[in-house]
């Protein structure tokens, strides 16, 4: 690593203490949205006082003509979530860092959370910006991949560990 990519990572962190400082909430318990942002996923985090979970969702933008996209990545961040409401149901493998292998589970297809905060950023990797916000609601419906991810993460908050079924009570069936 040269000097010039340090100096980078090191703007790049000061930006990132600001940009925490700026909600006022504990640095802690930004590491989700930062987990979510730098690794990727959904992430969750609690301590005694409190806890937080973000929740990731992408979507990709592809021109057909010019043959180039990008994909834009949505973080949602809330401290202090509760469930207010569940609709549907998702059967789904799911794989949890803790597993070696995935499961099967049931997720709600809508989920409406509320939190104390809701801070929503946007990931553009063709404008190279993060843009975040506090949102102005307190509670918020996410539908589809951001709804399982959040029922996950709650989980763990909840339970500790993601209980499913092994996949290998699965069937193998080959077609002839």
């Amino acid at each position: 690593m040269d000097a010039e990519e340090i100096r980078t990572i090191f703007k790049f962190s000061a930006l990132e203490k600001n940009m925490i400082s700026s909600f006022g909430i504990e640095e802690e318990l930004f590491l989700p949205f930062l987990l979510s942002l730098k690794s990727g996923g959904s992430w969750s985090y609690a301590s005694e006082e409190t806890k937080s979970i973000a929740v990731k969702d992408v979507i990709t933008f592809y021109d057909d003509e010019n043959k180039i996209g990008y994909t834009l990545e949505k973080i949602y961040f809330f401290v202090d979530p509760k469930v207010v409401k569940e609709e549907g149901l998702v059967s789904r493998l799911e794989k949890c860092g803790t597993k070696e292998e995935r499961e099967l589970v049931e997720r709600p297809y809508f989920i409406t959370l509320q939190a104390k905060k809701i801070i929503f950023a946007e990931v553009n990797p063709s404008l190279k910006k993060i843009t975040v916000r506090e949102l102005k609601k307190k509670h918020i419906q996410l539908k589809g991949t951001p709804a399982y991810s959040a029922a996950h993460e709650l989980e763990h908050l909840e339970k500790g560990e993601v209980k499913g079924i092994p996949i290998w009570i699965f069937e193998y069936v080959k077609e002839q």
